[in-house]
């Protein structure tokens, strides 16, 4: 039996030997006009109980499918073309956009040096990544700058603190040769010229002191101390010298032995700028007094005096290096505007802080915080 107008289509026998031996698979075959068809064979038995088995062949054309999909590859290929042009252009575009903050921040980079630290990116516009990334940048070239405008400060004060002691005793020693003078005279000009060069030698040492004090390979002998005794120490050196100024040095006995685990050599230093400072700057009759307490497993150690005071609008500045308050009367006294500065930097130290609080006419207190056991 066979389909009416099938042998039209297709050639038979080709389709019998194309099919045979291969039952319930699908394949591809041409028409007599070379239309597609996809063609398959089963055997089924026939009769009841079954007595012969038949062969039943189908062919599906199958032209409107492949014309279908021959589009479809038309379309396919053609998009693809497109989009392979298209996209690396946009994509380009996209990444050009993208990576215009990224280049403006490198050329404000570029435009950055040790004389030009003002320039500054302005985040607006930015995707929220560059705005964080552009504002912590700001952020380092705004400590940057602060930190360069400290050292051109610094080494300015460096300049004028190391020309003045030397200035003096070049023009001392110019004078003392400008004619003949008598011994006595000579020995003026010896002794002050002496004591320019103590000065000299003093701030020289602050200075390399400082710098040791910065170095993070520095290592301090630290040992436990008790920090009454310490306080009694330093009492018993300046004792003489307060009393010749008419000022009391008081130490405040606490209820129970304090201790800690420090530098003595270092500690005794820090705590003898402060009462050196508190002698200086106390008038006659009043008092300098220290004392120590324990507060939260940390050690707190207090020079006050009854003394000048210090301006509040100063207090912040205190601790910077070469910064005096009277720069005048600094002078005449010997100052070199270091001494509160290396209290600073010990106490750093030993993982503590140094405090002031001041009052115009009634006086200063300085505390020294620092834990207990070694933090280094």
């Amino acid at each position: 039996m066979t389909t009416p107008g099938m042998a039209e289509q297709l050639d038979l026998a080709q389709l019998a030997s194309r099919t045979r031996g291969r039952s319930g698979r699908s394949i591809a075959m041409a028409g007599r006009h070379g239309q597609p068809f996809r063609v398959t064979s089963a055997t089924v038995a026939v009769g009841t109980p079954p007595t012969r088995s038949d062969t039943v062949q189908i062919a599906i054309d199958v032209a409107q499918e492949e014309e279908l999909l021959a589009r479809y590859r038309l379309w396919f290929w053609g998009i693809l073309l497109a989009t392979s042009v298209l996209f690396p252009v946009v994509g380009h575009r996209i990444a050009r956009h993208g990576i215009r903050p990224v280049e403006e921040i490198a050329a404000t980079a570029r435009r950055i040096t040790s004389t030009n630290l003002r320039e500054r990116i302005a985040p607006e516009g930015y995707p929220s990544e560059l705005a964080l990334l552009a504002g912590t940048f700001n952020e380092m070239l705004e400590r940057l700058e602060e930190s360069f405008e400290r050292i051109s400060r610094f080494t300015a004060d460096i300049a004028h603190d190391l020309r003045t002691p030397v200035n003096n005793i070049r023009g001392e020693a110019e004078v003392a040769l400008a004619r003949a003078r008598t011994g006595d005279e000579y020995r003026d000009v010896l002794e002050s010229s002496l004591e320019e060069a103590v000065r000299l030698s003093e701030l020289i040492g602050d200075l390399l002191f400082l710098a040791r004090a910065e170095s993070p390979l520095t290592e301090w002998h630290r040992e436990k101390v008790n920090i009454g005794e310490l306080l009694i120490t330093v009492r018993d050196y300046y004792e003489a010298s307060a009393a010749d100024a008419g000022i009391s040095l008081v130490v405040n006995d606490g209820a129970e032995p304090l201790s800690a685990e420090l530098d003595r050599s270092l500690m005794l230093r820090a705590v003898s700028n402060l009462v050196s400072n508190a002698i200086v700057h106390t008038p006659p009759g009043g008092t300098v007094t220290l004392g120590a307490s324990n507060e939260d497993a940390a050690i707190q150690i207090e020079v006050s005096d009854t003394g000048d005071g210090i301006p509040t609008e100063a207090l912040p500045r205190v601790f910077d290096r070469f910064f005096r308050v009277d720069p005048s009367r600094s002078q005449t006294s010997g100052g070199t505007g270091l001494g509160l500065a290396i209290v600073q930097s010990i106490l750093t130290l030993h993982g503590g802080s140094a405090e002031i609080a001041s009052q115009l006419g009634r006086g200063t207190c300085v505390t020294l915080r620092m834990p207990a056991v070694a933090t280094r």
